[in-house]
């Protein structure tokens, strides 16, 4: 028998994919705690040489190293764990290497001997087997992918104000199998500058934007997982002060102080919204 679907409470698996320095870490990181909460226990899987330690004071989180040779069995129990231990999130960073391992089993095969088509039928499962492990898992699952790296020239006005070509480092598509981004909600690019675009996105949160990914990204994502309909950015700041403005009674600002509460506004722009209410509600005293 069919039911009306609705919006369940699920577990978003996400990725992320960006040349180095592009900030793939630290913004996981960031959009993590933003998904989980304060109180919420996030797991992070190290491929990265402990790189993921010099974040330690950003935020909470618990660390596990994943060292060469990258097998795919490696990464399934480290997800795994982080299940059965109850964190809430947990990332992986990066999952680039498990494509690294998946290609090295590959060509150890075809060492053996064989058909080199038919010998990626055992590659293909135990890379598929990770795959079907971040998807089936309980868990927020935030995927890092290293992307191959390309330079561009662009022109810009030096301070002669001379025309100069300036290299500029960019991504070129995430280091991974081919048509991985079906398997995933979101997926974030990152610039060199550390800005964020979305090239998939199920959420529609992010279509056509260009942002820094902070804790608020997070906050939005579980809003929406939650079956809330979020305020994003600045924009429902904005809304509420033009509101506030327009308010005529203590009646109606009783009613905009109630949705300003709800709302799932960051408490850093709460705050600024509350300050002009309650001067609001003075001068109609």
């Amino acid at each position: 028998m069919y039911k009306l679907s609705k919006l369940a409470k699920v577990e978003i698996k996400l990725g992320l994919v960006g040349t180095a320095g592009s900030g793939k870490s630290y913004s996981a990181l960031r959009l993590a705690r933003g998904l989980v909460g304060v109180s919420g226990k996030i797991a992070v899987v190290d491929t990265e040489n402990g790189s993921a330690k010099l974040y330690a004071d950003l935020t909470p989180f618990f660390h596990c190293d994943i060292a060469a040779p990258f097998d795919y069995g490696k990464f399934t129990a480290a997800i795994r764990e982080a299940e059965s231990a109850g964190f809430d999130a947990v990332i992986v960073d990066s999952m680039s290497h498990l494509w690294s391992g998946i290609l090295d089993f590959k060509t150890a095969i075809d060492k053996r001997g064989g058909n080199q088509y038919t010998n990626w039928s055992e590659p293909t499962k135990h890379f598929n087997d990770v795959m079907q492990c971040v998807l089936q898992s309980k868990l927020h699952v935030l995927c890092c992918f290293r992307s191959k790296t390309e330079y561009t020239l662009s022109e810009e006005t030096n301070s002669k104000g001379r025309t100069v070509q300036i290299p500029r480092k960019v991504g070129m598509g995430a280091i991974f199998r081919d048509g991985y981004d079906y398997e995933f909600s979101t997926l974030f690019e990152l610039a060199a500058d550390h800005t964020a675009m979305v090239t998939k996105d199920r959420t529609g949160l992010f279509t056509d934007k260009t942002f820094q990914i902070t804790e608020r990204t997070g906050e939005l994502l579980a809003s929406w997982l939650s079956g809330a309909n979020p305020v994003i950015g600045n924009e429902g700041t904005e809304n509420f002060l033009r509101q506030i403005a327009d308010a005529d009674s203590k009646e109606s600002l009783n009613k905009i102080g109630q949705q300003i509460k709800a709302s799932a506004l960051p408490e850093s722009e709460k705050a600024i919204i509350r300050k002009v209410y309650r001067e609001r509600v003075n001068s109609l005293a």
